[in-house]
């Protein structure tokens, strides 16, 4: 019983001990993406950041991107989904549309870490998933409905991402004011097919929102 009860406790702190390396592997890998971005960070900058050996590396992740793919879900996409959780307030696509924007750029605000690694990652399959999966629907309730007017649902989508892409950097580089965010989400609607004044008046933060 006793000789159970020793394997069973190296078992559970080797078990342990590998959670904690794979976590400062994931740890390493937010801090080096947020300040170089994900394309140029390797295997070696990841080891020498955890401080393991690149043996050690290949132990946890077989290649750079399934490392990447950890980070994203271990730091990028549950802020992400509550976002898209936030917004189910919202009756309107459109509203949903331009609430999107407004929230990414306040929690680019409270965490730029995040911000710099949605902008970074975002290339990356998973993570580009994501931004590509999220207006989808909203896209097509607002054309079924006539709320919104496009021939293609891709560039559709396509808009839609880009531009919270181009408002998340301009934000995180000080560029984009709230005036700037929802001058950019009234063009957008505007692009969609609402009409002003109403592209304005549903352009403004509706913040705060749970």
């Amino acid at each position: 019983m006793e000789i159970e009860t020793q394997l069973g406790y190296r078992t559970e702190t080797g078990r342990k001990r590998r959670e904690r390396t794979r976590y400062k592997l994931i740890e390493a890998a937010a801090r080096l993406v947020a300040h170089q971005g994900a394309d140029s960070a390797t295997i070696d900058d990841f080891a020498r950041e955890a401080k393991v050996a690149r043996g050690t590396f290949y132990n946890y992740f077989p290649t750079r991107e399934d490392l990447l793919e950890a980070l994203w879900a271990h730091v990028g996409h549950v802020p992400f989904h509550r976002i898209q959780q936030a917004i189910t307030v919202f009756d309107d696509p459109a509203k949903r549309i331009v609430a999107t924007m407004h929230l990414v750029a306040h929690h680019a605000d409270e965490d730029s870490i995040w911000g710099w690694l949605l902008l970074s990652m975002s290339g990356l399959s998973q993570v580009n998933v994501d931004l590509r999966a999220y207006p989808t629907p909203d896209l097509k309730l607002g054309l079924q409905s006539g709320r919104f007017s496009f021939n293609d649902l891709t560039s559709a989508r396509d808009l839609v991402v880009s531009a919270v892409r181009a408002m998340l950097r301009a934000r995180l580089e000080q560029r984009a004011s709230d005036a700037y965010v929802a001058d950019l989400a009234r063009m957008l609607l505007l692009a969609l097919g609402v009409r002003e004044p109403e592209a304005s008046e549903l352009s403004m933060d509706p913040s705060p929102i749970t």
